[in-house]
């Protein structure tokens, strides 16, 4: 398992194994193309190019990687990793040229036997694919090291297998100089054409898994992996969806949780951030860069047959446009049925006219049978909005307090008048406690029928006066 490794640290080892691989393979292509002047040796001339093309390659992979690692700006919110993907891609493509040139070149030698070899192995020949075969196995230890301490970067995969391909093809190479030198010319050309078979497979393979990638393709067990440590968080009701994509070395995901509509926005808020810690932690050890940062968990209420019914009323009935209050909520059966009967009051602006607000009844009465199935009967009672109260001060005002006794005591069933309290707030709006007696022997329906009329004609005769009458027995 690679180590845990910074950002900065990353791109270092990537950089200097880079680094050493492209001055590598740019001496064995100094080396090799001399070495085939000399010998006249199609093989090394071959195998010269390939390593030039492999510096070529080995040199993108080098910006590629650079580019990578700038920082996330306006235009690349998620940070410069495709690059690296891209660079990966175009290394795996040329290793597949390479691979389909051998494959002709071999073919044309096979054609061409029984023309004198024009091939002159010699000192300088062997010397030079005994070099190339050492830079290659430096080569190769160097990015191995590299891989095994950052893990899932494709640039040192591809220049990796570049540099595998380089230590097969030399050493095709050397077995055709040596065949030559034994007198079977054919032999070097037939285990080219195994050879490039072998690469055209590997590098088309490398070239497809980048291009996957450039779709954001994502493998469905990294997906199940997210959505079953989002699904045993505790809360959780469902994931319902999740989006995954890659960048580089770093993964983002994006899951939508249910949880229950009754708990608090705090509540939802801490187990969507457990959720994420989550999914972190499922995806540690995939070889990939999984931040919690780069997760991001989106809840959303779901109702569910276990939320009692004033609940979901009361939540119907507050995303209804004008609805400034709701209270009262009563729910009861119809008959034997699974039909139920709602009643609830809801309060309105008090500048609202009979119209509007009659508006605004009937979109919650429709809210509330797309939210509560069964509801049939519902009864909406509208009240105005009582005012915001602040600034109260006492109202020292004899003659209105006599008013309100007079008007109390004139109504049925009271026995007696306690204190009249009156203040006037900072908008001008009236005040109005009163104690009061009834008979103990009236049920408290009955005082709320006589309270209700006491309190309609103390605000008929002091118009949006608040008045409360706090009832008790005689």
């Amino acid at each position: 398992m690679a180590e845990r490794l910074s950002t900065a640290d990353v791109g270092a080892i990537k950089r200097n194994a880079l680094r050493m691989s492209l001055a590598a393979i740019a001496s064995v292509f100094v080396i090799e193309f001399a070495a085939g002047i000399f010998t006249n040796s199609l093989a090394l001339f071959t195998d010269g190019t390939h390593a030039l093309l492999d510096a070529v390659v080995t040199a993108i992979l080098i910006i590629a990687t650079t580019l990578a690692l700038k920082p996330r700006d306006a235009d690349h919110p998620y940070g410069h990793g495709k690059i690296e993907t891209i660079g990966g891609f175009i290394g795996a493509a040329a290793l597949f040229v390479v691979a389909i040139f051998f494959i002709y070149e071999a073919s044309v030698r096979i054609a061409a036997a029984g023309s004198a070899p024009l091939v002159s192995p010699g000192a300088i020949g062997f010397a030079a694919v005994i070099y190339t075969l050492a830079v290659d196995g430096f080569r190769i230890a160097v990015l191995r090291r590299a891989i095994r301490k950052v893990a899932g970067t494709t640039t040192l995969k591809a220049d990796f297998y570049h540099a595998f391909a380089d230590l097969a093809s030399t050493t095709v190479a050397f077995v055709g100089l040596w065949l030559v030198t034994t007198g079977f010319g054919n032999g070097d050309s037939m285990a080219a054409i195994v050879l490039g078979v072998f690469l055209a497979y590997l590098s088309s393979k490398f070239a497809y898994q980048n291009a996957m990638e450039l779709t954001d393709v994502i493998s469905p067990k990294l997906v199940a992996r997210v959505r079953q440590a989002a699904n045993d968080s505790e809360g959780v009701l469902e994931c319902n969806d999740i989006k995954m994509h890659r960048v580089g070395r770093e993964i983002f995901v994006e899951a939508t949780i249910a949880l229950r509509a009754d708990i608090s926005f705090e509540n939802a808020h801490e187990i969507s951030a457990q959720v994420e810690g989550n999914i972190a932690k499922s995806l540690s050890g995939t070889g990939l860069d999984v931040r919690p940062r780069n997760v991001t968990v989106h809840f959303e209420p779901e109702g569910g047959a276990d939320l009692p019914p004033e609940f979901l009323i009361e939540k119907a009935a507050t995303r209804v446009k004008g609805v400034r209050g709701v209270h009262n909520i009563l729910v009861s059966k119809i008959g034997g049925t699974d039909s139920v009967g709602v009643s609830l009051h809801i309060q309105v602006n008090r500048s609202a006219t009979l119209v509007e607000a009659h508006s605004v009844a009937n979109a919650v009465e429709d809210s509330i049978k797309r939210q509560l199935r069964g509801a049939e009967s519902i009864t909406v009672h509208l009240e105005p909005l009582m005012p915001e109260i602040g600034g109260m001060e006492p109202l020292i005002d004899g003659s209105t307090q006599n008013s309100i006794r007079e008007t109390i005591l004139g109504a049925r069933d009271v026995k007696k008048v306690g204190k009249v309290e009156t203040y006037r707030t900072a908008a001008n709006v009236l005040i109005i406690d009163i104690n009061c007696a009834f008979s103990s022997e009236m049920t408290i329906e009955q005082i709320h029928e006589r309270v209700s009329e006491i309190e309609k004609q103390i605000r008929a005769r002091y118009p949006g006066s608040i008045v409360t009458i706090h009832a008790e027995p005689s």
